[in-house]
């Protein structure tokens, strides 16, 4: 079995490819976000019938807000600390 693994690179164990995010794939999965967020924003504005010098103010936030998911967004996925730890102290315990 380990001469079929060393002649067949498929065969080794790899993570699988849903484990692995590149910075890219976040990207696009933020851009898809955020656009589907100013849809519904845009939406609902037109649906609740928002006064036109309301929606200027509205559009504001929202922008604000996606500025700050964006620069706030690597962290927030980074696992933290204490999550670490308790995942390598079950390990251990396994």
């Amino acid at each position: 079995m380990n001469q079929m693994k060393k002649q067949n690179p498929s065969l080794r164990r790899r993570k699988p490819h849903n484990q692995i995010m590149r910075r890219e794939d976040l990207n696009t999965m933020l851009d898809i976000l955020l656009a589907f967020d100013r849809s519904v924003v845009e939406f609902s504005m037109r649906l609740y019938n928002i006064p036109r010098r309301d929606r200027v103010a509205m559009r504001e936030q929202n922008r604000c807000l996606h500025h700050a998911l964006r620069e706030r967004l690597p962290r927030l996925l980074k696992p933290s600390h204490q999550k670490t730890i308790q995942a390598s102290r079950h390990a251990a315990i396994r």
